[in-house]
């Protein structure tokens, strides 16, 4: 008898091959009741991932311990006994010489491979068939990789993309570096295995099987009827090449479809782009007169690369875009849109598209691009003048550069925010002119019933309002606290930068510039930022905090830019005043040209500019800096002013 499968070599083969027996313990089992007692021969088959190889390496182990000899390949055997156990992997590659050799042997044989064992020249062999593990085997696996619970909502998404195929589910664990990015990565994922899986099946299937296998990867699944029309072959023909696919393990029955997701992605990538984005189009039009769902229909439409071009492909990737936000997908909602932006458009649902768009702009925070804002210009309206004033657009460039008027009475416009359409423009319009009549103590009082009105992007100009307000009546920690809130939105926000503009003037204040120097680097707003509204409080509070840091020349550019006369004077004067950086052991550290650098960062200046001040490149100005936080012992360059004092 065979001694126990752990401890020894057949446990040590189990463990080297991890996950992928997760749930083979039945298959371990029969091997070691064929094995044990004589040599009987064994045939391990199944699709693609299943994890043939690894179970071979788990039989030959248990031949080892019932006494046999495992010898590996079809090369010539000498010295042949009831002892010897031939081990042959990927039998499906085999060629006819090697089938001939193999069925001439007479010896016991362990095989494994992706097809027929009845095709298979082995007498009297032990069947092992492979078939998909379950949900527990894949929250095992992933559990072993990543040492943590895995969420059931994981778990079938991942049983469903690898097909309950091992092999597959452990390529995508081996590129997923983060459990939590698996959901996004997961749909684009490249598997060189199954990639060349694909490949030699199209060695030996005919053209009509080739192209049903890309039909049914693009439509992912079908009926009959559809497959026919999308390859444009009778059912009787289509029918026999899906059956082929079928015997090749690359497709299933009811319905009609590719045996897996990761599979079906395969079989896409291998396509070349221009057959892909035909049987996008076919399928998109097929589906189109059948009446299908418009998700459906805007799925393929999304895929292709060039317009349809066709009056219909708009209206029903509007209805798709609807569809998806109402079930929270705003992602897929927007490629909808921004797809039926390039189809040809009548007036009404252009209008639509265009406002649809902006809702997703201005509610789900996604950013817009200069070329589709050009032609919602028109179609959008009051909405379009919403999303240049929060993601800061650059007015000038789409023809909008009028400046909006404040309202006389800006508390009562507050007071009576319309309860449809866009409120961002007139609320932001209406507390800017509060706030600039020293009126903070009315945006105070009517925040509690304006949150409870406002939502999504609304709220946040609400929020950077609130910090403005808070910041005027010396409540610094509250606007520390509001900056922390709005500091997850976008910094391509107009609302962001004034709620930055807010923080800033509240730690100048309050005698922190340097905190406000770090949450602007934080932002990306150390440079140089759009010519609006919002930037330029912000810009004009920045030239507040280079003063403060002792940075007159960053001072200067910041002041003379946001048209702050007083400021000017201010930092030139400081410019005037002979000014050298504290030296203690730490700049000690450093050599001249080092110190030089170092000096110009605590003034502000970026890394491009220190490299043509000097006339070098931007990485050697970045290898300079490197050593000086090795020297003094910091990682980032917002601590080089705690290190070296300020300029």
């Amino acid at each position: 008898m065979v001694a126990p499968l752990s401890p020894g070599l057949v446990g040590t083969a189990v463990r080297r091959a991890g996950g992928l027996l997760v749930g083979r313990e039945r298959e371990i089992a029969v091997l070691t009741e064929a094995l044990s007692g004589g040599a009987r021969s064994c045939v391990v088959h199944g699709a693609t991932g299943m994890g043939k190889s690894a179970l071979l390496s788990v039989a030959s182990s248990i031949a080892v311990r019932s006494g046999l000899r495992p010898v590996r390949g079809l090369r010539a055997l000498s010295g042949v006994d009831g002892h010897t156990v031939l081990v042959v992997d990927d039998a499906e590659r085999l060629c006819a010489e090697e089938a001939d050799r193999l069925a001439r042997f007479r010896g016991a044989v362990l095989l494994a491979g992706d097809c027929d064992p009845d095709a298979l020249a082995v007498v009297d062999a032990v069947r092992v068939p492979l078939r998909p593990v379950g949900a527990d085997a894949v929250a095992e696996m992933i559990r072993r990789r990543f040492d943590t619970e895995v969420p059931p909502e994981l778990t079938a998404m991942c049983l469903e993309y690898s097909g309950g195929a091992p092999g597959v589910l452990s390529d995508v664990l081996d590129v997923v570096t983060d459990l939590s990015s698996l959901p996004a990565v997961l749909p684009g994922l490249r598997l060189p295995r199954l990639l060349r899986a694909v490949r030699r099946s199209w060695e030996v299937l005919d053209a009509d099987a080739i192209t049903v296998a890309r039909s049914l990867a693009v439509l992912g699944s079908a009926p009959l009827d559809v497959l026919c029309e999308v390859v444009g072959m009778g059912s009787f023909r289509t029918l026999a090449a899906f059956e082929r696919l079928v015997d090749a393990r690359l497709a299933v029955g009811e319905p009609m479809r590719v045996r897996s997701p990761a599979l079906s992605h395969a079989i896409r990538h291998e396509m070349a782009p221009e057959a892909r984005e035909s049987l996008h189009r076919a399928a998109a039009e097929v589906l189109h007169r059948r009446c299908d769902p418009p998700v459906a229909v805007a799925e393929h439409v999304v895929a292709c690369a060039e317009p349809v071009g066709a009056r219909w492909a708009a209206p029903v990737l509007h209805g798709a875009a609807r569809l998806h936000q109402a079930a929270g997908r705003p992602e897929q909602a927007v490629r909808c849109l921004r797809a039926a932006l390039r189809e040809p458009l009548d007036g009404g649902i252009a209008e639509r598209v265009a406002v649809a768009m902006a809702k997703l702009h201005l509610r789900c925070g996604i950013a817009p691009r200069a070329d589709e804002l050009a032609r919602q210009r028109l179609a959008a309206g009051e909405w379009f003048d919403a999303v240049v004033l929060d993601w800061q657009c650059d007015e000038d460039l789409l023809g909008h550069s009028a400046d909006p008027v404040v309202p006389e009475d800006p508390e009562r416009v507050l007071r009576t925010l319309p309860e449809s359409g866009p409120r961002v423009v007139p609320l932001a319009l209406a507390g800017l002119g509060l706030l600039r009549r020293g009126s903070e103590r009315v945006v105070l009082d009517l925040v509690p019933q304006l949150r409870s009105q406002l939502v999504g992007t609304e709220r946040d100009w609400l929020t950077a309002l609130e910090m403005w307000a808070h910041r005027a009546g010396g409540d610094h920690a509250e606007v520390s606290r509001l900056m922390r809130e709005l500091a997850q939105a976008s910094p391509l926000r107009g609302c962001v930068a004034l709620g930055a503009a807010a923080f800033v003037a509240s730690c100048v204040d309050g005698g922190r510039p340097g905190e406000a120097r770090e949450m602007l680097v934080r932002l990306g707003y150390t440079g140089t930022l759009p010519p609006v509204r919002a930037c330029t409080l912000l810009v004009h509070q920045r030239a507040r905090m280079h003063l403060a840091l002792g940075s007159a020349r960053a001072a200067l550019a910041d002041a003379e830019r946001a048209g702050a006369a007083e400021l000017v004077d201010q930092a030139r004067a400081a410019l005037g005043r002979e000014h050298r950086p504290p030296r203690g052991a730490a700049w000690d550290r450093l050599s001249p040209h080092e110190s030089r650098i170092v000096l110009l960062v605590l003034e502000g200046e970026t890394n491009r500019a220190i490299a043509a001040r000097f006339n070098v490149t931007q990485r050697a100005v970045e290898l300079h800096l490197t050593r000086v936080y090795r020297k003094v012992g910091i990682s980032r360059r917002v601590q080089l002013s705690s290190v070296f004092g300020l300029a």
